[in-house]
C-alpha cells in the first residue's frame, strides 16, 4: 500500500511538472488567467441576473432556482470549453503550421505540438470551469434553503450578497494585475456587474 501511494504521488507530480512545462513552452498561462476571469464574471452577471429575476417574479421553491441556476451553468461551461477549445485549438495550429513553413521543417509529434495541443485544452478547461466556479459561490444559499436549513428569502439575500462580493473580488484581481487601486476595481465591479444584472432582469 505504501509503495503504491508512493507511486501515484511520483505520477501525479510528473503529470504537474508535465503540463507546468507545457504551459511555459505556450505561455498560455496568462491566456487561461484572462479566459477564467472574463467567464467567471460572465456566469456570476447571468447568475445574478437569474436570482433578481426569481425574487421579482416571486419564485418561493428553492429547486427551481436551484435547477435554473444549475442549468445555466452547464449551458455556460459547454459553451465556455467547446468555444474556447476550438478558437485556441485553430489559432495554435496556425501558428504552428506558420512555424513550420518558416522552418522548413515539420514539427508533428513533436514536443512543442505536444504542448500547444494540451494548452488548448488547458485553457479550454479554465474558460470552462470559470461557470461552475461562480455558480458554487452563488447558489449555495439555495441548497442550503432546499435542505430546509434556512427561508428563501435569507437565501436570496445571501445569494445576492455572495454574488456582489464575488464580483469584488474579481475586480479586486484585476487591480493587482493592473497594478492599479484594488478597491476601487472591485467597487467597479461590484457596481457595474449589479446594474448589468438588473438590465438584463428588464430586458428579459
Amino acid at each position: 500500500m505504501g509503495q503504491r501511494r508512493i507511486t501515484l504521488l511520483e505520477t501525479i507530480a510528473r503529470i504537474r511538472q508535465e503540463l507546468r512545462a507545457y504551459m511555459d513552452i505556450t505561455e498560455a498561462a496568462e491566456i487561461a488567467r484572462r479566459y477564467f476571469v472574463t467567464n467567471s464574471f460572465d456566469s456570476a452577471l447571468g447568475l445574478l441576473g437569474l436570482i433578481i429575476g426569481s425574487y421579482i417574479i416571486k419564485v418561493n421553491d428553492p429547486r427551481i432556482v436551484l435547477s435554473s441556476g444549475l442549468g445555466t451553468t452547464f449551458a455556460m461551461f459547454l459553451s465556455g470549453f467547446v468555444g474556447t477549445y476550438l478558437m485556441e485549438r485553430a489559432e495554435r495550429l496556425r501558428e504552428l503550421r506558420e512555424l513550420e513553413r518558416s522552418m522548413l521543417v515539420s514539427l508533428e509529434n513533436s514536443l512543442l505540438e505536444k504542448a500547444q495541443k494540451m494548452a488548448s485544452i488547458m485553457v479550454a478547461l479554465a474558460s470552462g470551469l470559470a461557470a461552475p466556479f461562480s455558480s458554487v459561490v452563488t447558489l449555495l444559499p439555495f441548497v442550503i434553503a432546499y435542505m430546509g436549513l434556512s427561508s428563501i428569502n435569507i437565501a436570496y439575500f445571501w445569494a445576492l450578497v455572495q454574488g456582489l462580493l464575488f464580483l469584488f473580488m474579481l475586480g479586486f484581481f484585476m487591480g493587482k494585475i493592473s497594478h492599479e487601486n484594488r478597491i476601487l476595481y472591485g467597487i467597479l465591479a461590484m457596481i457595474l456587474g449589479l446594474l448589468i444584472a438588473m438590465l438584463g432582469v428588464i430586458f428579459r
